[in-house]
């Protein structure tokens, strides 16, 4: 009995899809990112120019003994108080979760954190970046650790800096002394 050419036909398109179907996951053109690396790629810079400048004269302004971190996690810096129940745990967490400073000055011996930089560009000035701005000054307040806030400019002056971080450092040194 002979195969109609209808069915060839249809047979033929079968295949046909198939083996396009085949290749296009292969080849990763399906809709369906199939792990990590199709879904992700690699930033130009951790910084912005902005943030890139303001760091250098910074870092001109830190004395020795401090060092100097870019963009660091809330939740690598605070955690929630003991005492807590499970679900003011999760609760506190997730406030912080998404949320870092520009930039952590730390002790260079140990790492421990001094006082955070915000540098304030015109963002800051909207109604919900400063809403999550007011978080997080209370977060560092009610924890003892000094943000500065800097606005946003074309040139630094490290002497004005150096002497803004020299203040803080003080601060955070007469509350140790008050606590001790």
């Amino acid at each position: 009995m002979p195969i109609s050419p209808i069915v060839l036909v249809v047979f033929a398109f079968v295949i046909l899809v198939i083996v396009i179907l085949a290749l296009k996951a292969k080849l990763g053109g399906g809709s369906e990112p199939s792990g990590p690396g199709n879904v992700y790629e690699l930033r130009a810079a951790i910084l912005t120019k902005a943030e890139r400048s303001f760091f250098g004269a910074l870092e001109q302004a830190c004395p020795e003994s401090v060092g100097l971190l870019a963009k660091v996690r809330l939740g690598d810096v605070f955690k929630p108080r003991q005492g807590l129940s499970p679900s003011e745990r999760t609760g506190a967490d997730n406030r912080i979760n998404r949320k870092h400073v520009d930039f952590l000055l730390v002790r260079v011996s140990d790492l421990a954190p001094l006082a955070g930089v915000e540098l304030d560009d015109s963002s800051h000035g909207r109604a919900a970046r400063q809403k999550r701005d007011a978080f997080v000054d209370d977060v560092f307040r009610s924890c003892g650790l000094p943000l500065l806030h800097v606005p946003a400019q074309a040139s630094y002056s490290v002497a004005e800096l150096r002497s803004t971080v020299a203040n803080a450092l003080s601060a955070l040194a007469e509350e140790a002394a008050k606590r001790a």
